[in-house]
């Protein structure tokens, strides 16, 4: 445990005293409340704090905006947190490479914003996470998180070209590089990807970028209908389209296919979709109104919410079992993933259901004891493995990972 007052002298020489604090109940992860957080301003400062806590035995959890601290397990220890707000901002953006490298605690929407707003040029990184304007981009990667677009552009994995990391010695490294094709030694930039924190804290990233589209088209296709719901979604699939979005929404019985391309290649894949399945295309303000209905669904009101993964050909068989008991379901059937939302005591009813689907359930918010599911041996022993070798001393984010790594 911290000696507060020793170790916020210690820190507070290495950061500065405006930038450690002694934490409150606010500060929590999965409820373990931590001793001091500590705010370091670089990667050379993020070393230092790291090697400092390695060497007193302390524990140490990375936090970046906090809008998912409670993913995970509870954590077995933590001391101290380290904030990564004030290690922000873009550090190059290669817009004629569709490249960019951002540091860890920059939001989503900032990058974001500045990438749209450069100059001859419209770009942006394809991932659209559901927990809000304060996401980090080092959070949103240390846990693979996505929306709808993943349909398309795929994870942080599919996106991430690099990244700068300390591991919780206090050594420094680099994996990957700026530009996309970038395949020597081993790539531990896309091992951090979803690692909760537990392996090395990011200070940046690199990224591969993707141009703005001109236009947009949204198809809509209800029913009430599970069956018919699953049977659109997957016909997408089979037509010569390539569609953005492809979510599958319940309660609200409403499957939702986005276009993204010029004018023209926008309007004659919606065309084909409603020529050929059925659906309509929705006009400028009824797409705005069905987006503001499903907006961040299942993440909207309270319960518990568990990221799930099937075979695609056995969603349809998942959401029949299920409709009557999740509260709020956002399936994208093309992939077999999605999130769903559950009173807590329906968890292993849930639970129960996934795995006759073939799939496996992932609970990210409710307090739930396990990050998840681990059925694999091999795979679970190849991830205590890599922890041995990154983190020997479990000084990072001890127990937060699935098997308790």
């Amino acid at each position: 445990m911290v000696s507060t007052a020793q170790e916020l002298h210690l820190f507070t020489e290495l950061v500065g005293a405006a930038h450690v604090r002694q934490a409150d109940a606010a500060d929590a992860v999965g409820g373990v409340v931590p001793s001091l957080v500590v705010s370091p301003g670089d990667e050379g400062e993020v070393a230092s704090v790291l090697s400092a806590a390695s060497a007193r035995g302390l524990a140490v959890v990375a936090r970046g905006g906090g809008t998912k601290i409670d993913w995970g397990s509870r954590p077995e220890r933590c001391d101290v947190v380290l904030s990564t707000s004030r290690i922000a901002g873009i550090v190059d953006h290669e817009p004629a490479d569709l490249v960019c490298v951002v540091r860890a605690g920059t939001t989503l929407s900032s990058l974001q914003e500045t990438l749209a707003s450069a100059a001859g040029f419209r770009q942006r990184l394809m991932l659209d996470p559901a927990q809000g304007a304060d996401a980090t981009i080092g959070g949103v990667v240390a846990t693979a998180a996505s929306g709808p677009l993943r349909t398309r552009f795929g994870t942080p994995r599919d996106l991430v070209i690099g990244a700068s990391f300390v591991l919780s010695d206090g050594t420094a490294g680099r994996s990957g590089g700026k530009v996309v094709k970038n395949v020597a030694g081993f790539d531990v930039a896309k091992l951090l990807v979803g690692s909760l924190g537990t392996l090395a804290v990011i200070t940046e990233v690199a990224f591969r970028l993707h141009p703005m589209p001109a236009a947009s088209r949204t198809v809509a296709f209800e029913s009430r209908s599970v069956l018919d719901l699953c049977g659109f979604a997957n016909r997408i699939g089979q037509l010569q389209v390539t569609p953005s979005v492809v979510d599958l929404h319940w309660p609200q019985g409403v499957v939702l296919v986005r276009f993204d391309s010029s004018e023209l290649g926008a309007t004659v894949q919606a065309e084909r979709v409603t020529h050929e399945l059925g659906g309509r295309v929705l006009d400028a303000d009824e797409e705005r109104a069905m987006t503001a209905t499903v907006a961040g669904s299942p993440w909207t009101g309270s319960g518990m919410v568990g990221a799930v993964a099937m075979l695609p050909s056995r969603a349809g068989e998942f959401l029949s079992s299920m409709s009557a008991t999740c509260d709020a379901v956002a399936l994208r059937p093309l992939l077999g993933t999605g999130e769903v939302r559950f009173a807590p005591e329906t968890l292993d009813m849930v639970g129960s259901a996934v795995r006759s689907a073939g799939g496996r359930l992932v609970v990210r918010r409710g307090g739930a004891t396990s990050a998840g599911e681990a059925e694999d041996d091999v795979a679970l022993e190849l991830m205590r493995s890599v922890k041995r070798q990154l983190d020997p001393a479990r000084t990072l984010s001890p127990g937060r990972q699935v098997g308790g790594i």
